[in-house]
């Protein structure tokens, strides 16, 4: 793959949306935004075992931040469904790993 412009994300509630949870997609990064959206079809039938509802969202990647820190966020909305932000993000101090995880919003950051 020689640049990444689209990642695939997997969410998965349960019966009610009360709670809900990132699932592994079969594939995340994609060369296109064309091929994530031609793929989610199949990944969301294959992700459905075990959950009530499954929500699936491509989110385009600025190809020049993939030697860069990001942070990919999500939350579920009545009126858009799942919505996925990616941003850049400033590096931690150096020996640094975060990971941070908010509820209700989604919010996942790793370094």
């Amino acid at each position: 793959m020689e640049h990444i412009a689209a990642i695939m994300l997997l969410v998965g509630c349960s019966h009610g949306g009360l709670t809900c949870e990132e699932l592994q997609a079969p594939q995340v990064a994609f060369e296109t935004m064309e091929e994530c959206v031609g793929a989610l079809p199949a990944a969301l039938g294959g992700a459905g075992a075990g959950k009530r509802i499954v929500h699936g969202r491509c989110a385009a990647v600025d190809p020049a931040w993939v030697e860069e820190d990001v942070e990919i966020s999500w939350r579920l909305s009545r009126q858009n469904g799942l919505e996925v932000h990616v941003r850049q993000v400033d590096p931690p101090a150096k020996d640094v790993i975060v990971a941070d995880s908010a509820y209700p919003g989604g919010a996942a950051r790793m370094h």
